[in-house]
């Protein structure tokens, strides 16, 4: 049965092998002799002592002297003693060994590295030092073990970017195992982490190595850069498309691989001098690839943004190595780092490719850009006129370094603000006209006006390549998809849902800061709707209350008008009506009555109204409660009674109206029973005055009641009332009673 590992258990093991192979460059490191100095190279390439450590066996003394040389003493073995004092080199301090060039110089190398490391181990070694333009001769005694503390910043870098090569190439790995791109990948991680790992061992001697650990260290740091060279260029045979028939992806591993086992295996170091080719020639090949793709895929935002990550770590890997490490050189300065930090840079640009790989947020390329390549100029800008008002107009460091920065403050930052405002011209509509467009949008006059106006307005803030509307679901959310490649819009109110694909005509993705102006707009323009909604239910809720209002009092006061005999009652009638005018439209939710004050008016005005017509009225309304009644329940109960009665005159041909209000248990309890014709409830339609009041009554919490015979027809309500220990004392229309 074939064992299964998670993914995060074979990233455990590649983190734990990873460490494994640190811990061991560590260990070798430490287990060389030790002298205790840092050596450097002179102006005249002589080997100055230029510190001397704590702990070493050297006299603090002795710092700043030149090493001129170094022997076996007396106590060593007769081999060693047989030799001369070996006089140092310049080449014998050279980090990188390959840059020596020759087979018979590299070889030479490896020897003097051998001798001297023999001769520490031996015993006493005699080092002869010219101090003040005096020449002496010390003995002094190499520890077997170097200190860990004194292993050089430069390896801990080293290690880190090994480390870090290895980890990462993994990590992608784990996320996309089926995925050839990210083995090869994984495959230039390896070949960094050992490069790096065995520069690490050889960069940071304080002297010498032997030559078999130099010679295993160079080779496996040469194959490890050949290593990383069939990974990139697999990787960009293949990455974003792949550009070549898929048996021409063996060719990288096959050539490269070949030229790494001719050289290595081929009586090292004889073929050195074909390394340096190799390696140009690899580069020179992915360079090739890399431009080919960007030519293929220049009609393809999402893929020309995978490259984009390419471009960023290339952009500021290799034009940091230039601006610290070529550039000094060539203007015969020292270099700003060394060869061995440089490789931080080589950092970055495997970090951007393995970021591209992943497609991590491409979407935010465009802006991350634009920040790291001005913020880069700006660092670029900083060191060219500090190192111009040091080297070229001679002022002190100090004062430069106040001037460059003064000069990046108040030329550049500016015309760098300037620069993005111009890129982002086109990409928004100022604040006015977007409040003035979803103004347009919520007041609409009908649900297809209102999806045009949405559509226009999206298409003209984001220019999409295609617009979409997508089906009604509350699944659908204001979000990012595929890569940014689309942006998806949570529908609102009415209006449908929306995707957006390929931000203006494709030029560019769609971004973090587009999803957030996205869904800050979309927010504004469904609170706008739920506001334009609210404002329309009130003024559909208004006229139906001023309709129903209408219908309920003034129609009923007209109609007892027209029936009045007298022309007092007539125009008492007209007064009435008009007063009630004034209420329904300036006065909606007038102050509330007494309950006994409300009763004795209407039971004036309803039997006023119906005897004007003929009809008998037996009015009962003892032991109602000291209550006070709401405006909504005294305009219920004004209405009810008015448009009761109004039916009874038109329709009913009765002769007499028995009406009683009661109260039980905060009830009050109203009934108008006539006996007049009746009629069919299940064939007569109701009509509205009688549907309002029961729609009212209900939304009071109350019932309403309705029954009709031959004999008569009985119609009652039940509303809760509220019994109050002292009715407020008020006057007309609410005003308060002074006391």
């Amino acid at each position: 049965m074939r064992r299964y590992f998670a993914p995060g258990t074979q990233f455990a093991m590649a983190v734990m092998a990873s460490l494994a192979l640190a811990v061991g460059i560590i260990w070798l490191a430490t287990q060389q002799p030790w002298l205790g100095v840092q050596l450097g190279v002179g102006s005249s390439g002589e080997i100055i002592i230029e510190r001397v450590d704590r702990g070493s066996n050297v006299p603090a003394q002795f710092a700043g002297a030149r090493l001129i040389s170094l022997a076996p003493s007396e106590g060593a073995t007769p081999d060693l003693r047989a030799q001369t004092a070996l006089t140092l080199e310049p080449n014998d301090l050279i980090e990188e060994p390959d840059a020596i060039g020759t087979p018979e110089l590299l070889s030479r190398f490896y020897a003097r590295q051998d001798q001297m490391i023999m001769m520490m181990r031996s015993g006493p070694l005699v080092l002869e030092i010219e101090r003040a333009g005096l020449r002496e001769t010390i003995v002094v005694s190499s520890d077997a073990i170097r200190p860990l503390a004194d292993l050089p910043i430069k390896l801990w870098l080293q290690l880190f970017v090994a480390l870090t090569g290895v980890v990462v190439g993994a990590w992608v790995v784990c996320l996309r195992p089926r995925d050839g791109t990210a083995w090869m990948f994984l495959v230039a991680g390896v070949g960094l982490g050992m490069a790096s790992s065995a520069a690490a061992l050889y960069s940071s001697r304080e002297l010498a190595l032997s030559m078999s650990a130099f010679t295993t260290a160079s080779r496996i740091n040469s194959s490890g850069s050949l290593t990383f060279g069939i990974g990139m260029v697999t990787l960009f045979l293949n990455y974003p498309r792949r550009i070549v028939p898929r048996a021409v992806l063996w060719l990288p591993a096959a050539g490269i691989g070949g030229t790494i086992a001719f050289i290595q295996l081929n009586a090292w170091p004889r073929y050195v001098e074909l390394l340096q080719n190799a390696i140009v020639t690899v580069m020179a090949i992915l360079m090739a690839t890399i431009v080919a793709q960007v030519i293929v895929n220049r009609r393809d935002p999402r893929a020309r943004a995978m490259l984009g990550w390419l471009g960023l770590s290339i952009g500021v890997g290799a034009g940091g190595f230039v601006m610290t490490s070529i550039i000094p050189i060539l203007l015969n300065l020292p270099p700003i780092i060394e060869q061995s930090t440089a490789f931080l840079f080589f950092l970055l640009i495997y970090v951007g490719i393995a970021l591209g790989v992943l497609r991590y947020r491409l979407f935010d390329l465009a802006t991350w850009s634009f920040g790291i390549l001005f913020y880069g100029l700006g660092a670029a800008l900083l060191l060219v006129l500090d190192a111009a008002l040091i080297y070229g107009l001679g002022l002190d460091r100090a004062p430069a370094l106040g001037v460059a920065l003064a000069a990046v403050g108040v030329i550049y930052l500016p015309l760098r603000e300037a620069t993005r405002r111009w890129l982002r011209r086109n990409r928004t509509l100022p604040p006015e006209v977007l409040y003035q467009r979803i103004t347009e949008i919520a007041h609409a006059m009908s649900p297809q006006q209102q999806q045009d106006l949405y559509n226009a307005f999206w298409t003209d803030l984001f220019n999409p390549l295609k617009l979409t509307a997508l089906p009604r679901s509350s699944q659908i959310v204001t979000a990012l998809q595929e890569d940014g490649a689309s942006l998806t819009l949570a529908p609102a109110g009415c209006i449908a849902g929306l995707r957006l694909d390929w931000a203006h005509q494709g030029a560019r993705l769609f971004s973090s800061e587009d999803l957030a102006r996205a869904k800050a707009l979309s927010a504004m323009i469904a609170r706008s709707l739920d506001q334009h909604q609210e404002y329309v239910e009130a003024i559909t809720t208004e006229r139906l209350r001023i309709n129903r209002d209408m219908h309920d009092n003034i129609g009923i006061l007209l109609l007892g008008a027209l029936h009045a005999g007298a022309a007092e009652r007539k125009d008492m009638l007209i007064r009435q009506t008009l007063s009630d005018l004034r209420e329904i439209i300036s006065n909606p939710d007038q102050t509330g009555l007494p309950l006994t004050q409300l009763v004795a008016d209407l039971r004036a005005e309803i039997i006023d109204h119906l005897e004007a017509v003929g009809i008998d009225v037996r009015w009962r309304d003892s032991g109602l409660p000291n209550a006070y009644l709401i405006p909504q329940i005294s305009h219920t109960l004004r209405s009810f009674l008015r448009e009761s009665t109004s039916n009874i005159v038109r329709h009913s041909s009765a002769q007499a109206v028995d009406i009683e209000l009661s109260s039980v248990a905060e009830q009050l309890t109203v009934t108008v029973q006539d006996d007049g014709k009746g009629f069919e409830a299940s064939t007569v339609r109701l009509g509205n005055g009688f549907k309002n009041l029961a729609a009212r009554v209900e939304q009071l919490g109350g019932t309403f009641d309705l029954s009709s015979t031959p004999a008569g027809t009985r119609i009652s309500i039940c509303l809760s009332v509220e019994i109050m220990s002292e009715i407020p004392q008020t006057g007309f229309a609410g005003i308060q009673v002074a006391e």
